[in-house]
């Protein structure tokens, strides 16, 4: 099989804006089985809050990009994600 590149939106909540840097830190420390983050940035959204855009490499099959986007919803302060670009590698 091959791979899929996907770009997500991880918009937070009201805690997860106080503590944005340590979602990027868990971000880029999610297990290369669920997903291999390529890069990570926060971006302003409006009147001072932000989000989080996050590129990440997944094995194209059943399940798998499910299972990168359970990890990131498990993680404290995500809100939502936003599946902004999805392409074949």
């Amino acid at each position: 099989m091959g791979e899929v590149i996907v770009k997500y939106k991880v918009n937070l909540d009201e805690d997860g804006q106080g503590r944005i840097d340590g979602i990027v830190g868990d971000l880029q420390g999610l297990p290369t089985e669920v997903g291999a983050v390529q890069h990570v940035e926060k971006k302003p959204l409006a009147y001072g809050m932000m989000f989080v855009e996050v590129q990440v490499v997944i094995e194209d099959g059943e399940g798998h990009l499910d299972r990168f986007e359970e990890a990131v919803m498990d993680l404290s302060g995500v809100s939502n994600l936003e599946t902004l670009e999805l392409g074949r590698l």
